[in-house]
Parts: C-alpha cells; sequence; structure tokens
C-alpha cells in the first residue's frame, strides 16, 4: 500500500519506522537529516506535502499542535490540493478533538476521510513497536487502516465512531500521567528528606498501593542514572493545558490537574524552552531541597 508520513520527531520518527518495511513509505520533515535517514532505509522522500499526498492512499501525520495540522491540511502545497477522493488521513497528534473534528469535516467535503490515533507510552515502547495507539473514526474507515496502525504496534485501541475520541481519551491519559508523576516526585523528596535510600523507596512502592508508571519507570531510571524519558516539556505543558481548556468546555472542575499545570509552568519558565520533561526532577529537588540520588542534604526530621 502506499502510505505517507509526515512528522518524524522523536515519536513520529519511531513510529514510522515500523512502516519502511511493510508499505511503500513515503515521508515529510523539517528536519533533513532525519529525511535523509529514512531515504537510506527505503522510504521516498517528498519535496511538499501536497507531492506526498499524489498517489498515497493513507498519510499518517504525527505533529506537535492541531495548529501544525491544520498547516499541513490546508496550507500551501497542503495535503488537501493532493489527495485523491477516497484517501484516509490518520492524525496521530495529540491534538485538540474539536479542531480534529473540523479538520475532518472539510476534507469530507472533497471525499477524503480522517480518524485521530493518537498514541500513549514511552519512546522506548514506540521504537520496539509496542507503544498504545488509541484510534476513533467512522468504524469501516477504521477497518481499512487497522493493519496499518497494526504494523506499528499491536496494541490498537478503538474509543468509537466519532472522530477525537482517541484525543480526548489521550487528553485523559496526559492528565492523569503528569499528576501521579509530580504527586510522585514530591512524595519521594520528602521521604528523601528523611533519609530514605532511593533504591529502598523504589523496591517499596513498586510491590505496594503507590506504584504506578513513575515509580516503575522514572525512579527506576533515575537511580540507575540513566534518562526516563526524551519527552519536551513545553509539550507536557501544552497537553496538560489542552487537557484543562477540555474540562472547562465541560464545565468539569479540575482543581487537582490546575495544580499540576501551574508546577509544570514553573519548571518551563524557569529551565527554558528546551527543558525535557526529565528536568522536573531538579524543580522538585529545588522546591524541597532535595537529592534524589546521592547523600540526602541536611534534613530538620527527627
Amino acid at each position: 500500500m502506499q502510505v505517507g508520513y509526515i512528522g518524524l520527531g522523536a515519536m513520529g520518527g519511531a513510529l514510522a519506522r515500523h512502516l519502511v518495511d511493510k508499505h511503500s513509505l513515503s515521508v515529510l520533515d523539517l528536519n533533513p537529516a532525519v529525511v535523509a535517514t529514512f531515504e537510506q532505509l527505503g522510504a521516498r522522500a517528498a519535496p511538499s506535502a501536497k507531492a506526498l499526498a499524489k498517489g498515497c492512499e493513507v498519510v499518517l501525520l504525527c505533529l506537535p499542535r492541531s495548529v501544525d495540522v491544520e498547516r499541513v491540511l490546508f496550507g500551501p502545497d497542503g495535503l488537501a490540493e493532493g489527495l485523491s477522493p477516497g484517501a484516509i488521513v490518520v492524525d496521530q497528534t495529540s491534538g485538540v478533538p474539536g479542531e480534529t473534528r473540523r479538520f475532518a469535516s472539510r476534507l469530507a467535503e472533497q471525499g477524503v476521510d480522517l480518524i485521530d490515533a493518537p498514541v500513549s507510552g514511552a519512546m522506548a515502547t514506540a521504537i520496539a513497536g509496542t507503544v498504545s495507539i488509541i484510534a476513533s473514526g467512522p468504524e469501516p474507515v477504521y477497518a481499512k487502516v487497522l493493519p496499518i496502525l497494526k504494523a506499528i504496534s499491536p496494541n490498537v485501541f478503538y474509543c468509537g465512531g466519532r472522530v477525537g475520541n482517541g484525543q480526548t481519551m489521550k487528553a485523559v491519559n496526559n492528565m492523569m500521567n503528569a499528576g501521579c508523576r509530580l504527586a510522585t516526585l514530591e512524595a519521594v523528596a520528602m521521604g528523601r528528606k528523611f533519609g530514605l535510600p532511593l533504591e529502598a523507596m523504589t523496591e517499596a512502592l513498586n510491590h505496594t498501593t503507590g506504584r504506578n508508571f513513575t515509580t516503575q519507570g522514572m525512579l527506576v531510571a533515575i537511580a540507575e542514572g540513566r534518562q526516563s524519558t526524551k519527552f519536551g516539556l513545553g509539550l507536557q505543558v501544552k497537553d496538560v493545558n489542552q487537557a484543562l481548556s477540555m474540562g472547562m468546555a465541560q464545565g468539569v472542575p479540575m482543581p487537582v490537574s490546575d495544580i499540576v499545570r501551574g508546577l509544570l509552568q514553573i519548571g518551563l519558565n524557569t529551565l527554558g524552552e528546551q527543558a525535557q520533561l526529565e528536568d522536573m526532577i531538579r524543580v522538585v529537588e529545588s522546591m524541597a531541597n532535595a537529592r534524589f540520588t546521592g547523600a540526602p542534604l541536611a534534613s530538620s526530621a527527627h
């Protein structure tokens, strides 16, 4: 099948690699070096979204924000100018569900379908081909692209026929993950101030009711002196802001989530636009006057 992939960043690049050997793949990205790597793997480099669309039956997108998706779809030399009736766009961006439905409506006017299929999981799962894919859209369209999604990962979950449901589920997941991460880090910082070794806390937490994705991933990585995630802090702030906006639109109070957003924004303002989510460890250490590894700082605990 003729497949296109636009957005070869850390996550998109890892996802697209699983398609190189299984389909005739065309790629597009702003980073020439990344595109060159895919060419070496056997993919075809497209000069524009419009050019990529011509001949492609399915085009997948993995971009930072919905505004980027709109530009790629409907901007100059955009996908919409090259897509033929019957083509399918799969948006893997962690985007705004309402915006994605609007894009789907515009594309439907020219006989093109759009579904959303964002992913959730650490980079290691994307590279290994086991990342979770959360999809939604008309079932006949979903059925057509399911083999492509399964080529990326066998872990595909269908959230119904309404476009944007997958992105809504991703927003729920992102908010819960961010909240658990910061709550875990601040609690562990408190334990460190009392002199508890990180390794001992990690082992105990992972065998008790406090166990979560952060205790099983980030804490283990910190104890081993390695990086646990390469996700940009700015993107995490974007995801949390997006989830809060969705809650406000539905009249759902989200006071805990708002605190999480504030802490992440403090981190981004302090560390700068290039900061990684991993760098929130330094922010929590500074707030608590504690270290996660090495000798604990002086404590007033008795």
